[in-house]
């Protein structure tokens, strides 16, 4: 089992059940999550602190029973335990022995699960990326993302430093275009309160500072990385700045992703390139199986309500998982392949990588803790 430390450390830090959930919703806004979805905090307090950090699929008893022996005091997974509502709270039951077990052991549980699935570099933007596919959209729109304009004031000569901050960390993208900005040069004037440590003083009266006006727009998500960044580098004492709503219409944002290969791939080939690659011995096909493939369509877990959307655009197959059979009847003389693979190999995949990521916006944060990806899970079903 490997675990990953945010940051190296000698000493014992933690940080609060507020702060990581924080980093998460940058990542993946709970706004972002479908409405029938239960994501978030689902047991325990924002104020318990944390040292160490499960990050897996799904927070079932044997992960629960793994994280309090590696000891750790939360578990983040991508699908919720408190998924439904319990309405009788008998011990004896599956869901209500992991909830009591959580309690008992003082163990935090949260969720991202379909604001995973939407979010801009999310899970199924991590699928897009290992099967290798180009220009990929989303295969069903559910919302677009609000915009944001940043305006800063800046002494002259600090205008690069400044921009590579904020843009790395996602600023300044426009369509297939990044680090795009606009500075201007201007005057600012201040005069420093008692107790003030400006950058520049004059020796009396008011301080007249040659600056530049640099202005970026960024995805409303990322505003609070972005001025935690700005305010690291800003030479400014007091940094000046606007952030303006826009209305120009945002990134498309949704479920699932719709993209094609640079070369058409046989589709023998493809079903063994699914195998390996998600690590599955069989996969369910529905469909009629074309014998060149291109242009594929892919959600992870769940993905039948999105089989006439994948037809729609045009995709020769579509990789999901939990086809139910009332769903694949009416598509299955249409040209098109529905490749079940099941839902937990569709998702599992990315489990570390989530952990990884996570791991990595602690560090920036300056909350060091130990992320320890999931060991203990496995998927309920087996072929025999």
């Amino acid at each position: 089992m490997g675990c990953l430390r945010s940051t190296p450390s000698l000493f014992s830090m933690s940080a609060k059940v507020g702060q990581i959930l924080a980093l998460v919703e940058e990542q993946a806004p709970v706004s972002l999550a479908l409405p029938w979805d239960r994501v978030g905090l689902a047991i325990g307090s924002f104020r318990q602190e944390v040292d160490k950090l499960v990050v897996a699929l799904e927070a079932s008893e044997a992960v629960l029973h793994g994280a309090v022996e590696v000891g750790a005091q939360m578990v983040l997974s991508h699908h919720p335990l408190l998924f439904k509502p319990v309405e009788r709270f008998c011990p004896d039951r599956p869901l209500e022995r992991a909830i009591s077990f959580a309690i008992k052991h003082d163990l935090v549980v949260a969720a991202a699960h379909t604001n995973l699935d939407v979010a801009v570099d999310g899970l199924n933007d991590y699928l897009v990326r290992v099967l290798n596919l180009g220009s990929a959209k989303p295969l069903e729109i559910t919302q677009t993302e609000a915009m944001l304009k940043l305006s800063v004031f800046t002494p002259v000569g600090y205008e690069d430093r400044i921009r590579e901050a904020i843009c790395g960390v996602g600023a300044g993208v426009i369509g297939r275009y990044e680090h795009c900005s606009f500075a201007a040069r201007g005057e600012g004037t201040y005069r420093p309160l008692a107790g003030a440590g400006p950058w520049r003083q004059d020796a009396e009266g008011l301080t007249r500072a040659v600056e530049s006006r640099l202005e970026v727009v960024l995805p409303e998500r990322l505003a609070e990385s972005v001025l935690r960044r700005l305010k690291a580098v800003h030479p400014y004492e007091e940094v000046a700045y606007d952030l303006y709503p826009l209305k120009n219409p945002g990134m498309p944002l949704g479920i699932g992703r719709i993209g094609q290969w640079s070369q058409p791939r046989s589709f023998e080939q493809v079903l063994v390139d699914l195998k390996q690659l998600f690590k599955v011995p069989f996969i369910k096909v529905a469909g009629r199986t074309p014998s060149k493939v291109q242009r594929v369509a892919v959600c992870g877990g769940s993905g039948g309500d999105l089989i006439e959307r994948a037809w729609e655009q045009g995709a020769e197959i579509f990789i999901t998982g939990d086809i139910r059979y009332h769903q694949a009847v009416p598509w299955a003389q249409e040209r098109m392949a529905i490749l079940d693979l099941g839902h937990f190999a569709t998702e599992v995949l990315f489990i570390p990588e989530w952990g990884r990521r996570l791991g990595a916006a602690l560090a920036q944060a300056h909350l060091p803790l130990e992320i320890v990806p999931d060991s203990w899970g496995s998927d309920p079903f087996r072929y025999v």
